[in-house]
């Protein structure tokens, strides 16, 4: 049965976020919530961008070519829309320029096109400087984790481990992903793993 009510809900630290990349005919803009930036290899595979989940990869076993993307949380100060945006690791130079003047990203307010128009065609970043004080931003979101809902690995599956100083990982149950993502080879071991822990629950 549904609840309703006439109060608003207050802001929540949800994870859920929408991911954000460059559309061909527009450009997207946004303010920087987040201090640094976030770079994961990803893979194209099975039709859509994953995280490599080295050691255990399923698309580096297949071979799949790897590449640097980055996530930034970003505020449309607009629309109100709090988002993660995603771009290449060469489209984000301007971000890393900012940072080494700035030493912070948070705040970095800026344009994201394709000035050749395609869907697939080189982002272009532009960045400059906002007056802070005409409005608040949000609190940044915990980007790996919020990538990892976009990437829908679940939470049974996933635990994030401090790697470095300024890194994170995420750390993937393979038996589990891959149940979750209907991979022949491992549909066996993941229903005799889930088995064994209906026993043992």
């Amino acid at each position: 049965m549904p609840t309703w009510s006439n109060q608003l809900p207050a802001q929540s630290d949800s994870n859920a976020f929408d991911l954000c990349r460059t559309p061909p005919d527009a450009p997207l803009r946004g303010v920087v919530t987040c201090a640094d930036l976030n770079v994961c290899l990803t893979h194209f595979w099975g039709g859509r961008t994953m995280p490599c989940e080295t050691p255990d990869c399923p698309a580096c076993r297949a071979m799949s070519p790897k590449r640097a993307h980055v996530y930034v949380s970003a505020y449309d100060i607009t629309s109100k829309h709090h988002f993660i945006f995603e771009c290449t690791a060469l489209a984000a130079e301007p971000f890393r320029d900012w940072i080494r003047e700035a030493k912070t990203l948070r705040g970095c307010c800026f344009q994201a096109t394709r000035p050749k128009r395609r869907r697939n065609a080189p982002v272009q970043i532009i960045t400059k400087a906002i007056d802070l004080t005409k409005f608040t931003l949000p609190p940044p979101p915990d980007v790996a984790a919020a990538m990892s809902i976009i990437w829908r690995l679940p939470k049974t599956a996933t635990s994030i481990e401090p790697d470095q100083a300024c890194a994170t990982r995420i750390a993937t149950a393979s038996e589990i992903t891959n149940r979750m993502r209907h991979d022949p080879a491992d549909d066996r071991q993941a229903t005799e793993l889930a088995r064994r822990n209906g026993q043992h629950s």
